[in-house]
């Protein structure tokens, strides 16, 4: 039962790219960011309602779900749905594959212990830089640039994205798991909620209202898909894995990500991946085996 949890949460995370690519060829970008939250936000209403979870969350600890909704929605979705304008989804998923390299980062800089500095594991961060800056070499060639020069903006923006979900996870453990002071379906409702309304107002500052002819069948699946299956079906996928297996194991989901994206991308749009997206892919790949390697204790 693990692994088809294993296999179902790699497809919900996957797919989260090709639908952030068809959402924003409609949308503006934050925008779409608010539809994919509040596509999360209503399936939460009715999943926790049916099941009458207790939702409360005094007034004094709404900085706990703020914090997260921010690094964990409302920022790297928004910062994704941004660069998803100028960058191919297979892109955006190979970076998505980083995030426990700066999860491991931030863990050692403010959690020690399980996630202490070890040369192995200095090693296994060069690296996986080292196979970023392969990916992005073909958007950084002058060629590319003066072609298309919004797409190492792109670039950076799914580095933002990559960077929030990293810092995000590491201060989950610190604000909400090793936290009672609010329940987990209450932590989780009031990210969506409070998310939501934040990047209402910011969309309708910065952004016309999109018509009701923006939304094609292909916009509202992508919705669907985005904020419902990627995000809040995979945020229980998730819990349920780290259950069984604990949040180091889970994390090895992480690999099979890019992976998704760039099936989808090549099905749906026809895209053959880079020899360098390849490449530093694989180089990756070898930074988290040595980041996640358990360290042997003495």
């Amino acid at each position: 039962m693990s692994y088809v949890l294993a296999i179902c949460l790699a497809l919900c995370w996957g797919t989260a790219f090709l639908a952030s690519k068809n959402m924003v060829e409609a949308l503006p970008p934050w925008w779409s960011t608010f539809f994919r939250v509040m596509a999360g936000l209503l399936f939460f209403i009715i999943f926790y309602g049916v099941r009458r979870k207790n939702l409360k969350c005094p007034i004094k600890e709404l900085w706990r779900p703020g914090t997260i909704g921010l690094l964990l929605i409302l920022l790297p979705f928004a910062a994704l749905s941004w660069g998803q304008q100028f960058v191919d989804p297979t892109l955006g998923g190979i970076f998505n594959g980083t995030v426990p390299i700066w999860s491991f980062i931030a863990g050692a800089i403010l959690l020690k212990g399980v996630d202490r500095f070890t040369w192995r594991r200095a090693l296994g961060v060069t690296i996986g830089l080292i196979g970023l800056l392969v990916i992005v070499s073909p958007t950084l060639s002058a060629r590319q640039i003066n072609t298309s020069p919004m797409a190492l903006y792109g670039c950076f923006a799914l580095l933002i994205m990559a960077w929030s979900y990293g810092l995000g996870n590491v201060l989950t453990k610190k604000i909400m798991v090793d936290s009672n002071a609010v329940s987990l379906e209450a932590n989780t409702f009031y990210q969506y909620l409070l998310s939501a309304g934040a990047l209402l107002i910011i969309a309708t500052l910065a952004e016309p209202i999109p018509p009701l002819s923006a939304f094609s069948g292909k916009v509202i699946v992508s919705i669907v898909v985005a904020g419902v299956f990627s995000s809040a079906v995979a945020f229980l996928l998730m819990v349920a894995l780290i259950q069984r297996w604990g949040a180091t194991r889970m994390a090895s989901v992480t690999y099979f990500t890019p992976i998704v994206a760039m099936l989808t991308d090549m099905i749906f749009r026809h895209r053959i991946p880079l020899k360098a997206e390849i490449i530093g892919m694989g180089l990756v790949f070898v930074s988290l085996w040595l980041i996640q390697k358990k360290v042997e204790e003495h």
